[in-house]
Parts: structure tokens; C-alpha cells; sequence
């Protein structure tokens, strides 16, 4: 009697949705908007640090989904 092999089930990497992302631009324009002025420094401008990373997120949960991998051996 031969065995046919069982299929592995698939697994689909989640992406996070867009209200994490939305958020961090949202705090990040708040944050920055009073403190725009022109003597640029960390302390004045670190909101711009939320603004890329909530840009960034959200870029990357525009994109279409990755393959999945193949079965660690």
C-alpha cells in the first residue's frame, strides 16, 4: 500500500493594517507642527523619527505579499 504524502498547510505572513502606520504619521504631524522653527536640532525635530517610521509601515503594508517559504529541514 503506497502513502501519498499529506499536504503541509500553507502559512501566509499577516501584515499589519494601516491604523498602526496612520497613527505614527498622525502623532508624528502633531508632534512636529508646533516645534517647526528654524533652529533645527534633535530635540526640536525627533517627531520626524515617528513620521518615517509610520510612512515606512505604511509602504510596507501596501506592498503585495511574499511567498511563503519552503518547509525547514
Amino acid at each position: 500500500m503506497s502513502t501519498t504524502p499529506t499536504s503541509t498547510p500553507v502559512r501566509h505572513h499577516r501584515r499589519g493594517g494601516l491604523a498602526g502606520p496612520v497613527l505614527l504619521i498622525v502623532l508624528g504631524v502633531v508632534f512636529l507642527l508646533p516645534e517647526f522653527y528654524p533652529d533645527w536640532g534633535f530635540r526640536k525635530t525627533w517627531p520626524v523619527l515617528l513620521v518615517a517610521v509610520g510612512v515606512a509601515k505604511l509602504i510596507d503594508a501596501t506592498l503585495p505579499p511574499r511567498p511563503p517559504e519552503g518547509p525547514r529541514v
